[in-house]
């Protein structure tokens, strides 16, 4: 099955395409526009990712391509 095909992520997927993509949680709230609590919620199954976050991570990893992750600021949650 190609990695365009399947939309949807468990949450051991989740946890583990943000590991393989060297990513916190924190980090992949940041890069994915998410709060922190929300990327948990997604790691703990209490919230599914979308089919847009699933391609972008999932395409990142077939590509090999690292993030880069922009850094915390105060005004963000």
């Amino acid at each position: 099955m190609s990695w365009q095909t399947e939309r949807t992520m468990t949450p051991r997927q989740f946890r583990s395409a943000i590991k393989s993509l060297g990513m916190t949680q924190a980090g992949a709230g940041r890069y994915l526009g998410l709060s922190e609590r929300t990327a948990r919620r997604y790691i703990k199954g209490d919230a599914t990712p979308s089919a847009a976050e699933v391609l972008l991570l999932r395409s990142m990893i077939h590509h090999g391509e690292m993030p880069i992750v922009p850094k915390w600021h105060r005004d963000q949650t």
